[in-house]
């Protein structure tokens, strides 16, 4: 990164605080601000697979668009429906930091508006990876959709977010690496993985079945260009230690249905690659929020944490934004998989959506903190160092101070934990330039232990004013927590829509409206308060839900479409077929329960 790219990030608007852009600029003639080459370049893939368009770099950095402007920009775009670019986040980066081996040197690795990350794996644990690793193109992201049966071999596809087009250029499941750790979902019964859309398939992993719209894999490690040199320094990206040894996989992915349209998740799993036992090891994820685009967007914001959800948050300071206008949203990450932390109690039990683990409990969130250009405390700024960013994860100032809560007096590792939504306790109730840090720790792990964290990043205005909205964000975290821990199995396609609150008293299929059709039409279907089956055959244990197959197929009975494979309550439904990419013919459209099969007949005319 340029220097003047840092200017025009960190100070968008530097005569409103003059002695800032001077401690920045004195700042630039002490620290190395360099932007790494990779010997492969790192790739910039967009994701927009609901509400929420968003850039995704293959070394360890999200939510900032290296693409659309020469300059660079806040990447997170939100709703994607508006005629105008509308954003809620500059850049997301990753830290980890630990003492390492017998001597318990710190070593931390980092990215924000650069990074320390390289795209490819760690092939030996300890040992530094070949310069073939770092020049290998097929350490690239795979970007793959799940829904659309015309993109089981992949294709491209344009889509409009802000006013903008973008191309999607989806990998062919066939290409899912899997050699390389990506996950899939096993449905055929056949050892190993041999994908088409009913079939096998890439998934999130760790047994979970739920088909998300879109998914993103890629590895990334923090031995930058697989050298073992001293890593630099930048605004975000703390420096001066040798490289860990970590290796990170990054899935990420999106729904379509409600409540999860305006929802994105990130799952990593973190590895130990290093020869050495990391000590006190934490992970923190850093998020330079601003509500609304330009100067006015990144000087108004508020931030917060709700300890109990383990959600942190930003909000406008104020219910008018220059690029939002009235009602500003709230944008928040609820972190719903934290590490483990081994305790050897079996009185202790980590509840995973697969798994129950007993002698383990999760972190959850250990820490908050945020920074702010606008501070003459020179212990609260960015750190630059990485005994700066160490001292900000084990929950103090980056000099290694105390941080007092106002309203109590005491100690505390969380800023701004007070209730934003009530306006009570320590919350923030200023509008400033905020950077915020989610932390978690601290753990131990041993060589070629492996720790998961997945965050669920979600974004209303649903609630009215700044204000409210934070609490229609905490509403929507739970959800949020809900959907992942039940495996996303009521997670219903964009589309299904329930129409009525009537309760049926049978099972019927109605006919498709309009018919002949061109190119969508509706399919409405009835499903009364039986007890029925899942998609996959097994018993339903919740009475009143019923596991519903919608399928279209043509004239020589092949699939073509599976409108809906979800477990549905009962209700009266409809959802819109598009047959933009058919073509014309007579099709069959066929419901499947438990309990009732019917088939009819459209035709569709071009």
């Amino acid at each position: 990164m340029t220097f003047r790219v840092l200017l025009i990030k960190f100070y968008k608007n530097p005569m409103k605080n003059p002695q800032g852009f001077l401690c920045l600029i004195l700042l630039a003639a002490s620290i190395s601000i360099v932007q790494t080459q990779h010997l492969a370049p790192a790739q910039n893939i967009f994701m927009q697979g609901n509400n929420i368009n968003t850039c995704f770099r293959t070394e360890g950095i999200f939510n900032y668009d290296w693409v659309t402007f020469t300059d660079r920009d806040a990447g997170f775009i939100w709703p994607v429906n508006s005629n105008i670019r509308r954003t809620a986040i500059f850049t997301t980066g990753i830290w980890v930091g630990a003492k390492v081996g017998p001597q318990r040197e710190l070593r931390l690795s980092s990215s924000a508006y650069a990074s320390q990350y390289s795209p490819g794996n760690i092939p030996v644990l300890g040992q530094v990876p070949p310069s073939s690793v770092c020049s290998d193109p097929s350490w690239r992201g795979y970007h793959v959709q799940l829904n659309d049966p015309s993109l089981t071999n992949g294709g491209i596809r344009t889509k409009t977010a802000g006013g903008r087009q973008y191309t999607f250029n989806y990998d062919s499941w066939a290409n899912w690496p899997v050699a390389k750790g990506a996950p899939y979902v096993e449905v055929n019964g056949i050892t190993g993985y041999q994908p088409s859309f009913n079939g096998d398939r890439p998934g999130i992993g760790n047994g979970m079945t739920a088909r998300p719209e879109e998914l993103l894999y890629m590895v990334f490690m923090d031995y930058t260009n697989c050298t073992n040199d001293t890593h630099d320094a930048e605004i975000g990206m703390p420096g001066g230690t040798l490289p860990l040894g970590v290796e990170i996989h990054q899935l990420s992915f999106m729904f379509n249905c409600p409540p999860l349209q305006n929802t994105y998740f990130v799952k990593w799993k973190f590895i130990n690659k290093s020869q050495y036992n990391w000590d006190s090891t934490y992970i923190s994820f850093y998020n330079d929020i601003d509500i609304g685009a330009g100067a006015c967007g990144s000087t108004d914001d508020a931030v917060g944490c709700d300890t109990s959800r383990e959600l942190v948050f930003g909000y406008n300071g104020d219910n008018e934004d220059c690029n939002y206008g009235t009602n500003p949203p709230a944008i928040g990450h609820r972190y719903v998989q934290t590490p483990l932390r081994y305790t050897g109690n079996n009185n202790d039990t980590a509840k995973l959506p697969y798994d129950t683990i007993t002698g383990y409990v999760l972190t959850g969130l250990s820490g908050y903190y945020y920074q702010t250009k606008t501070s003459q405390d020179p212990c609260f700024r960015d750190p630059y160092l990485a005994t700066e960013a160490y001292n900000i994860m084990k929950g103090k100032d980056i000099c290694g101070r105390d941080i007092i809560n106002p309203i109590s007096g005491l100690p505390t590792r969380f800023r701004y934990d007070g209730d934003a939504c009530s306006r009570t306790g320590w919350f923030d109730s200023l509008k400033y330039e905020r950077r915020d840090d989610a932390i978690f720790g601290p753990i131990s792990m041993n060589s070629a232990d492996t720790q998961i964290i997945v965050m669920g990043g979600s974004i209303t205005r649903d609630g009215g004013n700044n204000f409210q909205n934070v609490c229609t964000l905490q509403s929507l975290s739970d959800s949020v927590l809900y959907h992942y821990y039940h495996d996303f199995r009521n997670c219903i396609p964009i589309g299904i829509q329930p129409i009525s609150n009537e309760i049926p008293q049978k099972f019927e299929l109605h006919q498709n409206y309009p018919n002949p059709f061109n190119p969508v039409t509706t399919i409405r279907f009835d499903i009364p308060l039986l007890r029925g089956v899942d998609a996959e055959g097994t018993q339903l244990v919740t009475p009143g839900r019923e596991g519903v197959l919608l399928k279209v197929y043509d004239a020589l009975g092949r699939l073509v479409s599976t409108l809906v494979e979800q477990d549905l309550s009962l209700g009266k439904y409809e959802i819109s077929w598009n047959a933009s990419n058919f073509p014309s013919g007579v099709y069959f459209y066929s419901i499947t329960t438990g309990s009732y099969t019917q088939t009819k007949k459209m035709v569709l005319l071009k």
